[in-house]
């Protein structure tokens, strides 16, 4: 004879949705840490946002005028902040960058 009755326990099913909702669930919150708080930039991540930093000073600057007299825009925080750390820090703005854009650019 068989017994009726409800079934105890979890299903299989069940644990493995869970699981799968879970990982989920960690991977949008690991996406969305990296996209607001963000990883420090890499050695060659700064480097590339230098030289484009640098060319747009020197665009800016020796196309109009020749010489970089124009005082142009600060660099930005994720490039100061690096900069600081692999570059020993950054211009404040182009008018002072043309001998630290050297290293980067030819001038």
């Amino acid at each position: 004879m068989v017994m009726k009755g409800k079934r105890k326990g979890i299903a299989i099913q069940t644990i493995l949705m869970l699981l799968v909702g879970i990982l989920v669930v960690g991977i949008i919150v690991y996406m969305v840490y990296r996209y607001f708080v963000g990883a420090p930039l890499n050695e060659q991540e700064c480097r590339s946002r230098a030289i484009t930093w640098c060319t747009g000073c020197k665009n800016s600057n020796a196309g109009v005028t020749g010489d970089w007299t124009a005082a142009g825009s600060a660099p930005g925080n994720d490039l100061d902040t690096c900069a600081g750390t692999y570059f020993g820090g950054a211009p404040t703005n182009c008018l002072d960058a043309q001998d630290w854009c050297a290293a980067f650019i030819p001038i």
